[in-house]
């Protein structure tokens, strides 16, 4: 009797060894692979997320910038006008005071009055186009940024879905959805090395 005792604590022992392989190899090796990749997509998307923040932000200074400028060379442009109009009133000043037989340093005075205008006009005028010329050169990297933002954004959407499939698939254990998790995956790289390499 002891014998079959014996016997019978060795195969409840065996099962118990059996349980415990059968429930190590229960769990199939693509859950593993899974849990990797998914983890991996999180990192990527927290760090697509940042770069997608920081193009938006200096999007946004630029175009602030741009509008900065803009207002520059707008007074400068007004300034040139105003200059010119001056300019135009001492022209015809030097000239009214010629017909009337006006002193000579009086005419020369307005003559010299317009000429000075016409130089300060010239120099208004060359500081308006640069300032023109930085509010465009501005305002294209801002678009410039924005587009590396999409890109960005587009990345985390897509790394957030995969995520989401990820956890689908794990739950369910449908090793299909962890495929398709992998494309969406997949494809938001591709969209963050664009907007990484994009300048």
């Amino acid at each position: 009797m002891p014998e079959e005792y014996e016997n019978v604590v060795e195969k409840a022992e065996e099962l118990v060894r059996e349980q415990h392989a059968e429930a190590g190899r229960a769990r199939p090796l693509w859950l593993d692979w899974l849990a990797v990749s998914t983890a991996l997509f999180a990192v990527l998307a927290a760090v697509a997320s940042l770069k997608a923040g920081d193009s938006a932000n200096e999007a946004l200074y630029k175009s602030n910038r741009a509008v900065l400028s803009q207002a520059r060379a707008s007074d400068t442009w007004n300034e040139f006008q105003a200059d010119s109009l001056k300019k135009y009133m001492q022209t015809s000043n030097a000239t009214t005071l010629q017909v009337l037989n006006a002193p000579a340093p009086t005419i020369q005075a307005a003559q010299q009055e317009a000429a000075r205008r016409q130089a300060k006009q010239d120099q208004l005028k060359v500081e308006a186009q640069q300032r023109d010329m930085e509010t465009a050169m501005l305002l294209q990297e801002s678009e410039s940024l924005l587009a590396r933002h999409s890109r960005y954004a587009l990345g985390v959407t897509l790394l957030q879905v995969a995520i989401g499939l990820s956890a689908i698939a794990a739950l369910l254990r449908l090793p299909g959805v962890w495929w398709i998790s992998l494309l969406a995956g997949g494809s938001a790289i591709v969209a963050v090395l664009w907007g990484f390499f994009s300048a």
